[in-house]
């Protein structure tokens, strides 16, 4: 509960202003330290984002999230400083092909406040495939430097430090720490130990082990929540259908509406073509966020142009542009759906914004290797739009 409270305090934060970005109380100085962070990162050094971090703060929180082993404890804390830059990367998800695999991950700031001492931003990462995490960082400063202290991670669905409490766990399932992630009152010795050997699993990476153990579980272990997030995640991973199925079943059964989990369920959704039910959780993941988002608007509409709805398609991809002007996928989204609304002067416009503040070159060779785009090279608004270009 405290950590949905703090969530949605955060995001309450961000919801006040729309153009977080530009706001008159945003702290310039806190801003520019942030973006330089942002774009070490984008250049391949995390250098920045480490000096950023108050390392003591952070391990002292992620020691205060769960029952954490003594010697996993002394252990993490001696190599925090050279394990925290795998442990920012591991969180990204996954490439789900050859094809998305490799390429840098890109960070965007799309939202930023600082004020009185303390700030929050908003950071959207872009890999391959069209694979997004979002980062909710907390901010505060010390001698007039940024100081990050957490950060939520929206496809992980917790805090970085909660994340790795659970980690440092799993590396060490006492007795005592698997008691502490239980909701089962009192559960019995035999219970703690299924529990247990589950987590050594994760840990050893045997998906094999992992699966038995879990098929023989009882309901009230099943039931556990950090059981269902787990399973949910562990097959994620693994990228198994059949067993996602059921662990996403799990999850929305266990957390039904939970904003929290609506990133990696709307991209669940949607690989699925279930497209009404990614719209709706696309929708509680931007009320979670505090904010309208570029991406998740393109993909709101690229949903509503599947369920042949292309009016709410439209309307979705115009919200896109607006938020974000300057992203490309707005623009290609909105030239997508209008096209097949048949409104192609509307079409032209959007093809007008791709040239001019992209350098794409939208000429009949390029549409006609586009299945949803070469329906414009017959028209008489896409010819006398071309010509026009084309005398300038």
């Amino acid at each position: 509960m405290n950590r949905i409270l703090a969530v949605a305090a955060a995001a309450l934060v961000l919801a006040l202003a729309p153009q977080l970005a530009t706001a008159q109380s945003a702290d310039a100085d806190m801003r520019e330290q942030f973006e330089a962070v942002i774009n070490g990162l984008n250049d391949n050094k995390f250098e920045p984002f480490q000096r950023a971090v108050n390392e003591t703060a952070l391990i002292n929180r992620i020691f205060g999230t769960q029952v954490i082993d003594a010697d996993a404890r002394e252990q993490f804390a001696a190599g925090f400083s050279g394990t925290l830059q795998e442990l920012f990367i591991s969180s990204f998800p996954r490439a789900r092909t050859q094809a998305e695999s490799g390429g840098e991950i890109i960070g965007t700031i799309i939202a930023f406040q600082f004020q009185d001492g303390q700030g929050r931003a908003i950071v959207r990462y872009a890999g391959k495939g069209y694979r997004f995490s979002y980062h909710s960082y907390e901010l505060t400063r010390s001698r007039n430097k940024l100081v990050i202290v957490d950060w939520f991670d929206y496809y992980n669905s917790s805090w970085f430090s909660e994340d790795v409490g659970y980690s440092l766990v799993r590396a060490m399932p006492a007795q005592a720490s698997v008691r502490g992630i239980m909701k089962t009152p009192n559960p019995s010795d035999g219970q703690v130990f299924q529990v247990g050997e589950l987590l050594k699993a994760v840990r050893d990476q045997n998906s094999q082990r992992y699966f038995q153990i879990y098929d023989g579980l009882e309901d009230v272990l099943r039931n556990e929540p950090h059981i269902v997030v787990l399973h949910y995640q562990y097959c994620r991973a693994l990228g198994d259908p059949a067993r996602l199925n059921q662990a996403v079943e799990s999850l929305v059964a266990a957390f039904p509406g939970d904003a929290l989990y609506s990133l990696g369920l709307s991209a669940y959704y949607i690989r699925r073509n279930l497209f009404a039910e990614a719209i709706a959780e696309l929708d509680r993941f931007e009320s979670a966020l505090g904010m309208k988002d570029g991406v998740s608007e393109a993909f709101k509409a690229t949903s509503a142009m599947a369920l042949g709805d292309f009016e709410q398609a439209q309307a979705f991809a115009l919200s896109a542009t607006q938020v974000e002007p300057g992203l490309e996928l707005s623009w290609w989204t909105l030239l997508r759906a209008r096209t097949a609304a048949q409104d192609y002067a509307g079409a032209t416009e959007a093809m007008t914004q791709l040239e001019d503040r992209f350098g794409h070159l939208l000429i009949p060779q390029t549409l006609r290797r586009d299945r949803f785009l070469k329906a414009l090279i017959d028209q008489q608004e896409y010819k006398d739009w071309r010509a026009e270009r084309d005398q300038s």
